[in-house]
């Protein structure tokens, strides 16, 4: 019963992390806007204008850098892949071992292959895939493990048997225990699906269950103390709870200064609790029903070991990516627009932005249009506990703290950060100044351009001031008013690259023009 009912909780659990997340997410944005709104304090004073000169050297074109973009991509995915492979062992050994049975190759490598199909979201989430090609990723790889289960079935049959049969082969068993053993994992990549909530879904998730599990597991001690008064059953409910909660806590904390010091990233992070979740669910599975304790504890050692590796296997196979490979040089790019256009910047970040985080960081000013693909650990528990305030930029001794501290090294799995700066009205001219003077590349969204969006025009015309039009990428349509480009850059307007936005279409353009343009 205590096995079913936890397996009823998270998926509850799962199905309001959607819910707690677009709250969580909608509460953050006022939050930010109130605080860019703010006014007060010394206007911070701009250094004066100097062009750097241009210290590009002969470049080699964008087609190299999409090779090795490539090349890159595919090792990512293959390190989780065999990631979750050979976690995936111990998992499969749960049920031949619990049920004194012995664990048959085929048996194993058929579950191992299931289990295995949990990498198919966690490479979705670091790849920043479209959700066609991860379920596309899904369908060939399922159709791919069904075929080699099949072929490791037979080899067996026929070492065993001394001759091949068919008949005894039923490829849909693998698809019907896909459905079953992977249901929860499902939920969750769907639950992780809006890309704009997947930044705050595992420290939901996270809270969720950590918390919740406290009730849980008070309301069942108090049941078993035989406590039949209210009373009674409510203080002990409080003297678990209670406690449970306060770690709770503390591991979330844990977890979002792991974050801050770069011991995993945002995507280690989503992959981590995809496993979580196949392993919880496997293990309660594996538990229900069982009546001897010797098994109960096998069943939870098995599951306790494919969870523990499973962070140390990843980093290690992640930390050989791409070895003897020559990685390029980072590239620092900032990332400016036209504000209030939530939507069309979010897919703007998602086909661009998340691509370029292979090649270096990003920094730009946070704003509520972009607060869904910027928000971390830290910042969550920042607002809920109400120190947001400490994300801004309030004066000069602020800036010049926050620009030292500038993120500008990889994470575990090579892919940069955003450094995102959140400032009020008398800090933001100086703040995107100093971020324009460490950029080595700058992608501005002028769509919708036009005289009344001052703040466009002032950082137009610091970027001439202070920056080659080599460097530059405007993304531009037919709302864009061109007239204010050319009076920002003067002759140098020929320079600066535009790229024509057609829809949704001609990001590989926009990509592209940025490589070369870094």
């Amino acid at each position: 019963m205590l096995a079913a009912e936890v397996t009823f909780y998270l998926y509850n659990s799962t199905i309001l992390t959607i819910m707690v997340s677009l709250f969580v997410l909608w509460r953050y944005r006022v939050t930010v806007l109130k605080g860019m709104m703010r006014g007060g304090g010394e206007v911070l004073s701009l250094p004066g204008p100097q062009l750097r000169g241009d210290d590009s050297a002969a470049g080699t074109g964008a087609a190299p850098m999409l090779l090795w973009e490539k090349r890159r991509q595919r090792d990512v995915a293959l390190a989780y892949l065999f990631t979750a492979l050979i976690c995936a062992l111990p998992l499969a050994l749960e049920t031949p071992v619990i049920a004194g049975e012995i664990p048959y190759p085929s048996f194993v490598l058929e579950m191992v292959l299931i289990y295995a199909l949990a990498a198919v979201p966690m490479i979705g989430v670091s790849l920043a895939l479209s959700h066609f090609r991860a379920f596309a990723g899904l369908v060939l790889l399922t159709i791919f493990f069904n075929v080699l289960y099949a072929v490791g079935y037979l080899v067996q049959y026929a070492l065993v048997h001394k001759h091949l049969s068919w008949g005894r082969l039923e490829l849909m068993d693998f698809l019907d225990l896909v459905v079953s053993q992977m249901w929860l994992v499902a939920l969750l990549w769907l639950t992780t699906w809006p890309r704009r909530i997947r930044g705050v879904v595992p420290i939901t998730f996270a809270a969720l269950l950590l918390f919740g599990l406290g009730l849980l597991i008070g309301s069942r001690i108090s049941e078993a103390l035989g406590q039949g008064r209210m009373v009674g059953f409510d203080r002990n409910l409080l003297l678990v709870a209670l406690p449970v909660g306060w770690l709770a806590w503390k591991r979330l904390d844990q977890v979002a200064r792991g974050y801050e010091r770069k011991r995993f990233s945002d995507a280690q992070l989503l992959s981590r609790t995809c496993w979580l979740m196949l392993v919880m669910n496997v293990g309660l599975q594996a538990v229900t029903g069982l009546q001897t304790f010797s098994l109960v504890v096998a069943a939870i050692a098995l599951s306790a070991t494919s969870l523990v590796v499973f962070a140390p296997v990843n980093a290690f196979l992640l930390a050989r990516v791409g070895r003897g490979a020559t990685q390029p040089p980072a590239r620092n790019l900032l990332l400016l627009r036209v504000f209030g256009y939530t939507a069309r910047t979010e897919r703007l970040f998602d086909r661009i932005g998340a691509r370029w985080r292979l090649f270096g960081p990003i920094t730009m000013i946070a704003a509520p249009d972009v607060v869904a693909r910027t928000i971390g650990p830290g910042d969550y528990l920042r607002w809920l506990t109400g120190r947001v305030d400490e994300l801004f930029v309030t004066s000069r001794a602020d800036l010049v703290a926050r620009l030292a501290a500038l993120d500008m090294a990889p994470d575990p799995d090579g892919r940069y950060r955003i450094n995102a700066f959140c400032c009020r009205h008398n800090t933001w001219q100086a703040t995107i100044v100093e971020l324009m003077r460490r950029a080595d590349v700058v992608l501005m969204d002028v769509r919708r351009l036009s005289r009344d969006r001052h703040g466009c025009e002032f950082e137009l015309q610091q970027l001439a001031q202070r920056l080659p039009p080599q460097r530059l990428v405007l993304v531009v349509d037919v709302t864009t008013e061109r007239a204010i480009l050319e009076e920002a850059f003067g002759r140098q307007f020929a320079s600066v690259r535009l790229i024509e936005a057609r829809g949704s279409r001609n990001t590989k353009g926009v990509f592209e023009a940025l490589l070369e343009a870094a």
